[in-house]
């Protein structure tokens, strides 16, 4: 029976390597030796370290548009952005390495990545990006949210998302839901107009 692709593991183990010791002093050689591997075998799953980059910084991007693609269509301003804030502090409270890896390393991908892969990304993120300002623009124009700073708000809220993942460990998943409900109700007490 051949052995299970090791690809996962390397994933995780690299993941956790870069959060560590960030993207720039990250080896091949202590990813390699960290997850028991030789260098060349390594290389079998992923060709370069800016692949892994690559593919962890896709998969959180392509993780939050699947979050984004669950806001209900309809229902008011307030009500979406709470299923969408909510969303996705969920998330960010589940994938530790993975994200942080993310908010780490994002502002520094044209430095990392070729170009066309640069470009990939900020296309993603700019979906997100014009879905939150288009549905902060709507609460506003509606009179749900505050008149306020569409972009300082988007963010913010982005901002407290990225943090999340670097001290936030659950204990049980009502330690999870409690943090979830706590951080939704922050953000929505700071933008719905009282």
């Amino acid at each position: 029976m051949p052995r299970p692709s090791r690809r996962t593991e390397v994933y995780a183990t690299a993941a956790r390597v870069i959060r560590e010791q960030g993207y720039a002093a990250a080896t091949m050689d202590y990813i390699a030796d960290e997850v028991g591997l030789n260098k060349g075998t390594l290389y079998h799953y992923y060709p370069s370290k800016s692949a892994i980059l690559y593919e962890l910084l896709s998969v959180q991007i392509d993780a939050t548009l699947k979050l984004v693609s669950r806001v209900p269509k309809e229902g008011t301003p307030t009500e979406r952005m709470r299923e969408l804030v909510r969303l996705q502090f969920d998330h960010v409270a589940t994938k530790h390495d993975e994200l942080v890896v993310f908010f780490q390393e994002l502002p520094w991908i044209s430095q990392h990545l070729p170009e066309d892969q640069v470009q990939d990304l900020r296309a993603r993120i700019d979906k997100y990006e014009q879905f939150t300002r288009q549905l902060l623009r709507k609460g506003i124009r509606t009179g749900e949210f505050r008149d306020l700073d569409v972009d300082a708000v988007m963010y913010s809220i982005i901002g407290v998302l990225g943090y999340v993942p670097n001290w936030f460990r659950p204990s049980t998943g009502k330690a999870q839901t409690m943090l979830v409900d706590e951080l939704t109700e922050f953000v929505l007490n700071a933008i719905v107009r009282k």
